[in-house]
């Protein structure tokens, strides 16, 4: 009855979990990352693989993973794409994190494996950008399958396969690397006795093999990504240069506590208290309760520990670098979660069981719920902490109203458009109907005789005076706070205010 039950609850946090990430997947409207991906995606279809750009792009992984998907659903080009069919990518990295979990059973026991699982699938940020095109979700799904096989040395290999897909997902796996590193240092330190008996220099010489294994594997696995299995060999070297060269876009720069407030400190916005703190109470018990004397010899309380220190490592590194949004710890929350899982492992006491079973009920109800909102109501709210710079709906209301416009005159050709100044994106996607589509930092006198001109925050003066005998402006926003304007030709207006249209 016991395994019936731990059987049942695994089936419903998998369905729950499914049904977070999947369910109306293409109701929100298009991220400007997702946009950027999604025409990377389709330039990789349409040429057969593309070069990899170490100054503006991530690694060519999640690229190659979603033309496979796109290709194989039919939408070989640009025009063809779907967004439900880019996000199911992030969507199934998202519901296998749900089910990693169960790979650490014997170290958390079922009821710990099980709430961490649940924790996972009702986390909002976890639900939030799974249901997103970035590389976040499958970073974060790697970096967990790294963490499960590195118990057992003879995994080893597998675990440099799944570093190896890290580094071509994504450079920050780097940072991921280092707070590892950083919190193997005191369990390493705790448990010297058992991995170097006999002193430090027999150690390295037992050792170095299969380290150099991982670090083998892990680095021809990612040089196959980087340079499209070594026909351009460039994307090796680019691969390295990029954490020399990368260009981060400016206006995301953050206090040093940014990432505690959005996670553990509760803030009202958009009628729904935002939350992660019962999850970080149950964390803490778990860690704070594997370094009793009690439990600190076996395995399970040592990788607690591990687990402890990773986090605290990696929102260190995170919150000291200026640059920072919502999804860089989608990782370090994953782990945090499987912490979490802990608590029932290492609390004995009646009075504290009792605690962790309430906090985790607590944890479960609001988790849920705050994900529901994050993906419901306000899954475009900027209001929403996790909806970061999201997209307005009123660009799809947009592309809606362009359809129409082209039906309420179709004998004028409006295949043409415009579209001035800069940080347009995601606006391509929209525009993905039109065969001629020009992308200028200012107004060219051409302007005047296009259909369609589209004006950016820092082209809406220019474009206003230049057009404003020839077009019609129409106020419209692409992003909170990002004002655009949309500029129809006065004889396509014109057919659009005729009575019927």
């Amino acid at each position: 009855m016991r395994h019936a039950w731990i059987i049942v609850g695994w089936l419903l946090v998998i369905a729950s979990g499914f049904w977070l990430r999947f369910h109306h997947l293409d109701a929100r409207p298009f991220h400007a990352d997702e946009a950027t991906g999604a025409r990377i995606t389709a330039e990789r279809i349409e040429n057969g693989g593309g070069e990899f750009d170490p100054e503006h792009f991530h690694g060519p992984l999640l690229g190659d993973v979603a033309a496979v998907v796109c290709m194989a659903r039919g939408e070989t080009a640009w025009r063809l794409m779907r967004k439900e069919t880019l996000r199911s990518v992030a969507a199934t990295a998202g519901l296998l994190l749900v089910m990693v979990p169960l790979f650490w059973r014997r170290r958390t026991g079922d009821a710990g494996a099980l709430l961490a699982g649940a924790l996972i699938a009702g986390s909002p940020l976890l639900a939030y950008y799974s249901r997103m095109f970035i590389h976040e979700m499958p970073l974060a799904l790697l970096g967990m399958l790294v963490l499960c096989v590195l118990p057992s040395v003879f995994r080893w290999p597998a675990a440099g396969f799944f570093l190896g897909l890290m580094y071509a997902t994504k450079e920050s796996f780097a940072i991921s690397v280092t707070a590892w590193s950083l919190a193997a240092l005191p369990i390493a330190w705790e448990r010297r006795g058992t991995w170097m008996p006999d002193g430090f220099a027999p150690a390295v010489k037992r050792w170095w093999k299969p380290v150099c294994v991982m670090g083998g594997i892990a680095l021809f696995v990612s040089m196959m990504f980087y340079t499209q299995a070594l026909r351009h060999p460039q994307g090796g070297v680019d691969a390295v240069m990029t954490y020399f060269r990368y260009k981060l876009v400016e206006g995301h720069d953050k206090p040093f506590g940014y990432y505690f407030d959005l996670l553990f400190i509760p803030h009202k916005a958009g009628g729904v208290w935002w939350f992660g703190t019962p999850v970080v109470v149950l964390a803490l018990m778990a860690f704070g309760s594997a370094h009793r004397a009690s439990v600190r010899p076996g395995m399970a309380s040592a990788w607690a520990r591990f687990l402890g220190w990773s986090v605290i490592a990696h929102l260190l590194i995170y919150s000291l670098i200026a640059y920072k949004t919502p999804w860089l710890v989608c990782l370090t929350w994953a782990q945090l979660c499987l912490l979490a899982g802990f608590a029932f492992r290492f609390v004995f006491a009646k009075s504290w069981t009792a605690a962790a079973a309430v906090v985790a009920v607590f944890a479960l109800f609001t988790q849920t719920k705050q994900t529901r909102y994050a993906t419901g109501r306000l899954s475009s709210d900027a209001r929403n902490p996790f909806a970061y710079v999201p997209t307005r709906r009123d660009v799809e209301k947009v592309e809606t109203f362009l359809r129409d416009l082209r039906a309420a005159a179709p004998e004028i050709p409006m295949d043409s458009v415009a579209v001035i100044g800069s940080d347009y994106w995601p606006l391509p996607w929209y525009l993905r109907d039109f065969e001629r589509i020009g992308y200028w930092p200012q107004p060219p006198d051409a302007c005047k005789q296009m259909p369609l001109v589209f004006a950016m925050p820092d082209a809406v003066e220019a474009c206003g005076v230049m057009l404003e005998n020839t077009h019609v402006a129409l106020p419209r926003g692409i992003r909170a706070g990002v004002p655009m304007v949309l500029h129809v030709r006065n004889d396509i207006w014109a057919e659009w205010m005729k009575p019927g249209n």
